[in-house]
């Protein structure tokens, strides 16, 4: 997904619905046998908690280069947790790898 500016990338993803954790069950299940398009859903449905991470950074790095670097920590974050588990919740994961990703924006800053 490309975005023109940080608007955009509210605007585009202001309109995506969360995601149950038995379809959440369900997508990661797909993924793991190669679904790639499971595996996008996925992405796609987190990207609403990106933004909202965004939106509590500090103003000055509210930029394109944090959204792409958090959109890399979702995917990366997707690939690597076990959906399958009864134990954390991905929401307290992703919350980790966000925290972690807007860290290093602002230390690069």
């Amino acid at each position: 997904m490309l975005f023109i500016g940080i608007e955009d990338f509210y605007e585009k993803v202001g309109g995506i619905e969360r995601i149950g954790r038995d379809e959440e069950k369900e997508l990661a299940a797909k993924m793991r046998e190669g679904d790639g398009e499971a595996r996008e859903k996925l992405i796609r449905a987190y990207l609403p908690f990106v933004a909202a991470h965004i939106r509590r950074a500090p103003e000055s790095i509210r930029t394109l280069n944090t959204v792409y670097e958090c959109i890399a920590s979702l995917e990366k974050a997707v690939d690597g947790f076990n959906f399958l588990q009864d134990g954390e919740p991905f929401t307290h994961h992703l919350a980790w790898c966000m925290r972690q990703s807007i860290t290093k924006c602002i230390a690069n800053k």
